[in-house]
């Protein structure tokens, strides 16, 4: 009878987990829907290519980003893996993410598995130029809900990295300015919803971008600490007509070394689907 009784509870509980985790799964595409409603007020400004600094116009001319069409959405999943803390084991991670390019925006939400029939969900987003940061165990308790000028500076950060997965919106010179630094660096400038971050853009030997740094804040202990920040691509492929990196590592540098957190993997990336999954 006890065994009966501890089985209709155990599957009692994943029902109710798998409730929770569909429920968290419409908020993030409701998300999504709302960042690709917005529309500009500004019209539509391409920067010229001639004014580009050297190697940033070698790698858009790469990308496919000179000769095609704006690019105003793209959804994407992921696999890879996930270190809650920077000394700790890696854990796998699934996520989904959706990106609008006018004016550019994202929602990220991924599920790191800690145990069997344990994980935590997460939701980053940049919209408008906002950040914020929900974390919950089993996509059901909020341990974390974060928001603020902090937040809104990494978030931006990380989408202006990450436009490299929406190149054409790279070109666009309502939001993103590029500044010359050296033969095979530039430094990228986003203007988002009157918020404006860096980063600098490395080149590799093949033209395309292999390192993407920045002083980006770092939660310590719930208080933001500027610190340096490396967004590594890989695995180029053709998705489309442009060019994209299928694999990406993000890392922290502390004490002189990198502390890699997060390596994502592709799985699937398509553009021009305003939809979420």
């Amino acid at each position: 009878m006890i065994g009966w009784i501890s089985a209709l509870a155990l599957a009692a509980a994943v029902a109710l987990v798998g409730v929770r985790r569909a429920r968290f799964a419409r908020e993030v595409a409701a998300e999504a829907r709302s960042l690709w409603a917005v529309r500009e007020d500004a019209p539509p400004s391409r920067l010229d290519p001639g004014t580009l600094p050297e190697p940033v116009r070698r790698y858009l001319g790469l990308a496919g980003a000179l000769g095609a069409a704006p690019l105003t959405a793209a959804r994407l999943r992921h696999g890879g893996t996930f270190r809650p803390a920077l000394e700790g084991a890696w854990r796998p991670i699934r996520g989904v993410q959706y990106l609008a390019a006018e004016p550019p925006g994202f929602v990220w939400w991924g599920r790191v598995r800690l145990a069997p029939g344990l994980e935590v969900a997460a939701r980053d987003r940049s919209a408008g130029g906002e950040g914020g940061m929900r974390i919950a165990l089993a996509s059901a308790l909020v341990v974390a809900d974060v928001t603020g000028p902090e937040i809104d500076a990494a978030a931006l950060q990380r989408l202006l990295g990450e436009l490299v997965w929406l190149p054409t919106a790279l070109l666009d010179a309502r939001h993103v300015a590029w500044l010359p630094r050296d033969a095979s660096s530039a430094r990228a400038r986003l203007r988002v919803g009157g918020r404006e971050v860096e980063a600098t853009f490395h080149f590799g030997g093949d033209g395309l971008p292999e390192r993407i740094t920045a002083l980006r804040y770092r939660d310590v202990k719930g208080r933001g600490v500027l610190t340096p920040w490396t967004g590594r691509c890989a695995d180029w492929r053709e998705v489309g007509g442009v060019r994209v990196p299928f694999r990406m590592e993000a890392s922290w540098e502390l004490d002189g070394r990198d502390r890699p957190y997060a390596r994502f993997e592709l799985e699937r990336l398509e553009h021009g689907v305003p939809r979420p999954f």
